[in-house]
């Protein structure tokens, strides 16, 4: 086999997209703009957890069904940036 090339496959690097995760008032039914991002689930929760207490009066920590919700309509979102 000697004269014969090597041949190794391509190397295929791939774009890493910075995912983001995000959480929209809107989203649960509410009449509010409000967007939340964060760079984990835990984070975007905390923050949702303080907005409803802050801003709409409900306090998410006194129901887990409210709470498991609320974490149900995180979403991956490359268009945002962390805040």
């Amino acid at each position: 086999m000697s004269g014969t090339p090597i041949v190794r496959p391509a190397t295929i690097r791939v774009k890493r997209e910075e995912w983001v995760k995000s959480f929209a008032c809107r989203d649960a039914g509410v009449i509010c703009k409000a967007r939340l991002t964060g760079e984990t689930e835990e984070e975007v929760l905390a923050k949702a957890v303080e907005h409803a207490r802050e801003k709409h009066g409900v306090d998410l920590t006194q129901s887990s069904t409210l709470a498991n919700y609320a974490k149900g309509l995180i979403r991956d979102d490359t268009e945002a940036r962390a805040s």
